[in-house]
């Protein structure tokens, strides 16, 4: 018998996780597994249920919860050393459920309880962001500029589906955002280096291909190819960003001269006159303001249990 735990963030969706995992739990039962539940209590709570689920030499594990209840689960799982990982299934019961997309269609509990117990293994990387005082790993997404704004206004949205939520945050973030200077290095020291500079509506780097509950920002990007995937736009006017927006959402705005795009194994972020800035990792602002920050991709660090025929973002 394999041995399985779930962590369960009961607060995930306006409580709507507990539900599922009650209906998660019936369908396991019904399949002979009866795998142990631990519930996050607080936030930054999964990351150490996470690590006792390694301590404890779990075998699979399973998260109930959006993309921030998985990025705390990786802050405890990464770094725990080679083949102490159990592979994760996801149970995507978030508002934006952005990684989710990069494993597959099978999102009804049917199809999820078939992925962990018949599915297969892929590793995935994930990012790591340093700064003064703090590290973090990210799953999916680090984001600076208007994104930060968004994140702070989504709650008013909390009624609307993911896609819409982050739309609506979006277009009222717009009516005061004023873009600032940015600097990125990327790669640097290596031979690829190359750098932007300007001002910036976001700058968002990430493992796969979307934010925000659709928005494809960077769609080429794979979540195990070694790389992390960068998409920057510059200024915007109300006319550019009606212009843009449909693009965005579409994944075709590769060619507007507003945005750059580009993959990185390494990057340091900061503001040319060395002011300090905010930043978001998987939907969550970090507190405090930093003057820079080094970011640098982690491959195949996570063992994400994918369908067994396809579906994963390779």
């Amino acid at each position: 018998m394999i041995r399985i735990r779930a962590i369960v963030n009961p607060a995930a969706s306006g409580g709507r996780a507990g539900r599922a995992a009650r209906k998660l739990l019936a369908h396991l039962e019904s399949r002979g597994v009866s795998p142990r539940i631990r519930c996050t209590e607080a936030p930054g709570h999964a990351s150490a249920l996470a690590r006792a689920a390694v301590e404890d030499g779990v075998e699979r594990l399973i998260v109930v919860g959006g993309d921030g209840t998985l990025h705390e689960v990786a802050q405890g799982l990464v770094g725990a050393g080679p083949g102490r990982i159990p592979p994760v299934a996801l149970h995507p019961v978030g508002t934006g459920n952005d990684f989710f997309r990069m494993i597959g269609p099978r999102a009804g509990v049917r199809g999820v309880v078939a992925t962990l117990l018949e599915g297969r293994v892929e590793r995935f990387d994930v990012g790591r962001v340093r700064w003064e005082g703090g590290e973090r790993v990210f799953v999916n997404l680090l984001g600076t500029g208007i994104d930060v704004d968004i994140l702070r206004r989504r709650s008013r949205f909390g009624r609307l589906p993911g896609l819409l939520q982050y739309l609506a945050a979006l277009v009222s973030a717009m009516a005061s955002f004023r873009p600032r200077e940015l600097a990125i290095d990327l790669d640097p020291d290596s031979d690829g280096a190359w750098s932007l500079r300007g001002p910036t509506t976001i700058a968002a780097i990430t493992v796969g291909p979307s934010i925000g509950g659709g928005f494809r920002i960077n769609p080429a990007a794979r979540a195990s190819d070694g790389r992390l995937d960068l998409c920057h736009v510059g200024a915007l006017g109300w006319m550019s960003f009606a212009t843009l927006l449909p693009r965005v959402i579409r994944g075709r705005h590769g060619e507007s001269p507003l945005v750059a795009t580009g993959q990185l194994r390494r990057a340091v972020v900061r503001r040319p006159n060395g002011d300090p800035f905010h930043f978001q990792v998987d939907g969550e602002q970090v507190a405090e303001p930093v003057r820079e920050l080094r970011v640098e991709v982690v491959p195949a660090a996570l063992p994400i249990m994918v369908p067994d025929q396809g579906g994963a973002t390779r």
